[in-house]
């Protein structure tokens, strides 16, 4: 499981998550008559981390299925 790529791949994941929930605070909370600042915070930083870890997770399973195929190819020979 601490295949390199599988490590720079989460690192980038993670990155992009820390990016996403600075984006969110700065350009999407906002206050409504039904909900405060804190909780408009606190929504779409559910939503931001939720969302990350739902694809990391998809990507994370298609590498790793890479790594270790279930069926190998069948490589036949070049006819001439």
């Amino acid at each position: 499981f601490f295949a390199p790529g599988l490590i720079t791949g989460s690192l980038c994941w993670l990155a992009l998550a820390c990016v996403a929930t600075f984006v969110q605070n700065m350009l999407f909370v906002k206050e409504t008559p039904k909900i405060t600042l804190a909780e408009s915070r606190q929504l779409g930083q559910i939503v931001v981390w939720m969302s990350m870890t739902c694809m990391w997770l998809f990507w994370a399973f298609v590498y790793m299925h890479q790594l270790v195929p279930l069926i190998y190819p069948v490589h036949t020979p070049v006819l001439e």
